[in-house]
């Protein structure tokens, strides 16, 4: 039988050193000229009696399965929370270090990322260690710092006008306070790339979701504020070209602001039980193309490169060479014919009384996020992407059967081979299993 709910909190600067890749665009050159403002990890710790999940967020680009999974076996082996009840979720900010797992893996800093996991552990175990009575309440409030960034094709024209996609215009605000009122942390999520500066910036920053983080630390002293980026591939933040630090702080201030207000929104909840549930998909992928395509795609690349090395272009020497390595793996698939092959696809969900909380290892477009939370048995039901894994963009089968970046050359910069149409029911079954277990 489940008790009364306890809550920990923990912080700590994970800003790399000048000089760090920076990663999110391919237009760099160079590596991090400075520090606009530091990046964070923070940690929230939930405990019942029976249950302890952890949440976990990080002012970086994304983790892979490569960091992922031996994190998640060093914190249960530190904390003893299995890696089931974990969700490790990034910002996704295009102004932070270079990871594993996206294009330019030669050029990421294993020092700096392995001194990075040694403080997401010591997170973990400070937010487990610090429990004290709590309760948590939930609301969503109306917000839109984005837009689709997916223009419709011509047949779907409205009055002359392009159309573009949906979007998920509010923000997801979980608020946890302690037994004087107080609150201990803010957990919000909102699906926006943190985008608002663009390549020509090298100036460290956790992008727009800095701000809104560090917005509703300065209101309520003591309270960690944690920003988990939603299924936001296709959804990218407002700005100018390029974008600007007054606008990242516009864009964070115009979130907190409605965080703000439904922080206080968010009734303590009475009873509440915590539990989890996790299941690994297989994600259907195209076959690699014809051997003969691909290795006159390699010989046009090679000689590309070449002249980019002649002329000095580090920036066209570098593109081409993660496209060159993207050909060459498809290329050993295509010469032992290999067909039916599928990417791994963790799903992980968290019941926090009558909420749940789905962890989505991708790039999700909005869609997914919106046909979840309608079909879900919770209410809310919140999806933030970029957690416990990276996979690449995992577009829905209407995006793919139009094409355009997210589908055809994002591979690009992940690697792998396009998804079939067929991932759409594969996901949305798979967390449909999984929100099932939890409410039976």
């Amino acid at each position: 039988m489940a008790g009364r709910l306890v809550a920990g909190t923990a912080r700590i600067d994970v800003t790399p050193p000048l000089g760090t890749t920076m990663g999110g665009y391919a237009s760099r050159d160079h590596g991090a000229e400075g520090i606009h403002d530091p990046l964070f990890a923070r940690a929230l710790a939930l405990g019942d009696g029976d249950t302890t999940l952890l949440l976990i967020t990080c002012d970086v680009i994304s983790f892979d399965y490569s960091f992922i999974d031996p994190l998640l076996e060093r914190i249960e082996q530190r904390t003893g929370v299995p890696g089931s009840c974990v969700l490790v979720t990034n910002t996704h900010t295009h102004s932070g270090p270079l990871t594993p797992g996206v294009l330019g893996d030669d050029m990421v800093d294993a020092e700096y990322i392995e001194v990075l996991a040694g403080k997401l552990l010591s997170i973990a175990e400070m937010a487990t260690g610090a429990m004290r009575p709590a309760t948590v309440g939930f609301a969503r409030r109306d917000v839109q710092v984005g837009y689709n960034r997916r223009a419709m094709t011509p047949d779907q024209v409205d009055a002359g006008e392009a159309m573009r996609g949906p979007l998920a215009p509010f923000v997801d605000v979980m608020a946890v306070r302690d037994e004087s009122g107080a609150f201990m942390a803010s957990w919000f999520c909102h699906a926006a790339h943190a985008v608002v500066l663009g390549g020509d910036n090298y100036l460290l920053s956790a992008d727009y979701p800095g701000p809104a983080q560090a917005a509703v630390q300065a209101i309520h002293p003591g309270c960690t504020a944690m920003f988990a980026q939603g299924c936001c591939g296709d959804i990218n933040a407002v700005r100018s070209r390029p974008g600007t630090f007054e606008e990242v702080r516009s864009r964070g201030h115009k979130l907190a602001g409605v965080v703000l207000a439904a922080m206080e929104e968010a009734a303590p909840l009475a009873d509440v039980t915590l539990a989890s549930a996790t299941k690994r998909l297989e994600l259907p992928l195209q076959d690699p193309p014809p051997v003969e395509e691909l290795e006159t795609q390699l010989a046009e690349l090679k000689a590309a490169h070449e002249e980019a090395e002649a002329a000095g272009d580090r920036v066209q020497e570098q593109t081409l060479r993660w496209r060159m390595w993207r050909r060459e793996e498809m290329l050993e698939l295509a010469e032992r014919g290999a067909t039916d092959l599928t990417r791994r696809f963790d799903v992980t969900a968290l019941r926090i009384g009558p909420a749940a909380i789905v962890g989505l290892p991708g790039e999700m477009l909005v869609e997914y996020a919106l046909w979840i939370d309608r079909d879900s048995p919770f209410t809310p039901t919140i999806v933030p992407a970029y957690t416990n894994g990276m996979v690449g963009y995992v577009a829905t089968a209407g995006a793919i059967a139009r094409g355009g970046y997210e589908v055809d050359t994002s591979f690009e910069y992940y690697g792998g081979l396009p998804l079939r149409p067929q991932v759409e029911p594969v996901v949305l079954s798979g967390v449909a299993e999984v929100l099932a277990a939890l409410a039976g």
